[in-house]
């Protein structure tokens, strides 16, 4: 089906695969000292054949992130159903692929086995079944069929037609340049409308990229007709298990929601994404981000900045950026609605429209710092020194006053007052903002409290505001001193404002955190 055969892999990939024990239904030997030199296997005519999985590109379906098991990278012959396999053509973190021969049809095919742990219990047996029907409907030119799943002796299984051709990441690597904003648009707008397709159907694809891209001959002999695979690793848009307690995809392809644990859903739109990234890559012939594995893609997904495809070629468009960084927002939300409105911006692209993708503008990089960078962290420690600094100037500010003026009549009785007010209103008050303001630093998902403490300092300000307005105040110590009043409320004032404009701006970020994480 899917595999062209691809070059050796390097000895120093760390990569294990599956020991497949159940050996003796297909005429297997077992191998249980299989190291990372064994990805490279060879088929009786002595032709390389790597497998799919490699340190750049592997693929997850992951329960757990403990010790990988391992496949025996062993050429296997022996029957699966009413099928002859010859050869093993491919593999991933889905199952292995092989050629075989329908006997009942006299056609050769290609069989996809899952691995035990995708089908480890009664659940992921049916789950698999479920997918495998769903994609058995799918009838699209652009999208491979699925012609039969069943399993013998706890091999589950499903065939699809054996397609001749060229994966897409290969056929890019053999291209003498990137593709040009044209090409890449129109070969994408082929791409997104076979995904769209799935996605009406009800079906998320969740490993899109281009070692699941079968580029076919055109009628003109090209390799220009893309066919997208594995729609067997897939969920349902409708499912609950389409969440990110069963990870899926490829560490450079897959969206940032599906490299978090939780119960977020998983929509259409995480696929959007990972057409963004096969995108960027086409024209600039390197993904967004090169995460070699699960771990680094789950930091990178969530902290590294993305640069546009202008900083590697700078003749691009500015309306292809903004298409290519549309689909790469870190909020699903921030993307394209459908791959369908991909397609739509991309055919403008082509006939010199206006697109509708903008680049971000600043209130989203605002927003993004906020979340992803460290822009929280610097707001949660000046919430804490504007606490601290604010108290300082006040009773260094009231000290003065006293000590300057203590021979004022009354002056002196006022000093109890002041300090009442010192330790029951605005030491606590102080406390409580810089409590706020570590709670910023610990990236808390408690979002009412920065909300109701950004309202308290706003109200707080006014007040002092009032104070410095109207050169009056309810303490005694600052009675007829209109300096002394200007000079410490002229710094109150606008500081508990900036305090609460930052108090706020951690709530919507907490916020956020909270959502993400339901």
């Amino acid at each position: 089906m899917v595999a062209a055969k691809r070059n050796a892999a390097s000895p120093s990939l760390d990569a294990t695969f599956l020991v497949f024990s159940s050996v003796q239904t297909l005429g297997m030997e077992k191998k249980t000292d299989l190291n990372s030199d064994d990805q490279l296997t060879r088929d009786d005519t002595g032709a390389d054949s790597e497998a799919t999985v490699s340190a750049g590109e592997s693929s997850f379906l992951l329960n757990a992130i403990d010790a990988p098991q391992i496949w025996s990278a062993r050429q296997i012959q022996g029957h699966v159903g009413g099928y002859e396999l010859v050869k093993e053509i491919g593999r991933g973190g889905f199952g292995i692929v092989y050629l075989a021969h329908d006997q009942k049809l006299k056609r050769d095919v290609a069989i996809k086995i899952a691995r035990p742990e995708v089908v480890s219990d009664k659940v992921a047996v049916r789950r698999f079944q479920d997918e495998a029907q769903s994609a058995a409907r799918l009838d699209h030119p652009g999208i491979i069929s699925i012609y039969d799943c069943g399993v013998q002796d706890d091999l589950h299984y499903y065939v699809m037609p054996y397609l001749t051709g060229q994966h897409l990441g290969d056929w890019l690597a053999g291209l003498s340049a990137p593709m040009s904003e044209l090409q890449a648009a129109e070969l994408m707008i082929q791409i997104a409308g076979a995904v769209q397709y799935g996605h009406e159907s009800g079906i998320i694809h969740r490993d899109l990229k281009p070692q699941n891209i079968l580029m076919q001959q055109t009628t003109s002999g090209e390799l220009r007709k893309p066919v997208v695979l594995d729609f067997g690793l897939c969920a349902h848009t409708d499912s609950t298990v389409a969440t990110t307690t069963r990870i899926a995809g490829t560490p450079r392809y897959i969206a940032p929601e599906q490299a978090m644990f939780g119960n977020r859903q998983i929509t259409p739109k995480s696929d959007i994404y990972s057409l963004g990234v096969m995108l960027y890559q086409m024209l600039t012939g390197t993904t967004p981000l090169a995460p070699e594995n699960f771990a680094e893609a789950v930091l990178m997904l969530h902290q590294a900045s993305i640069d546009g495809p202008q900083k590697h070629r700078p003749e691009l468009s500015d309306a292809m950026q903004a298409i290519c960084l549309k689909c790469l927002r870190r909020d699903p939300d921030l993307r394209y609605e459908s791959a369908s409105a991909l397609a739509a911006d991309l055919q403008r692209l082509i006939e010199g429209e206006p697109i509708e993708a903008k680049s971000p503008g600043l209130m989203e990089r605002f927003g993004y710092e906020l979340y992803h960078g460290s822009l929280a962290k610097v707001f949660g420690w000046a919430v804490i020194g504007i606490n601290f600094f604010i108290w300082a100037w006040a009773a260094i500010g009231a000290l003065l006053v006293w000590q300057r003026h203590f021979d004022v009549p009354g002056l002196a009785e006022s000093l109890p007052e002041f300090i009442f007010f010192v330790l029951v209103v605005v030491m606590p008050f102080h406390l409580l903002g810089s409590h706020a303001g570590y709670m910023m630093i610990r990236n808390t998902r408690n979002y009412r409290w920065l909300a109701f403490m950004s309202a308290v300092s706003l109200v707080w300000s006014v007040i002092q505001a009032t104070n410095l307005f109207s050169n009056g105040t309810t303490l005694k110590l600052y009675e007829g001193r209109v300096v002394a009043t200007t000079l410490v409320f002229l710094v109150i004032a606008p500081a508990f404002l900036a305090q609460s404009c930052m108090l706020a701006a951690g709530a919507w970020t907490a916020w956020r955190r909270n959502r993400a994480s339901v």
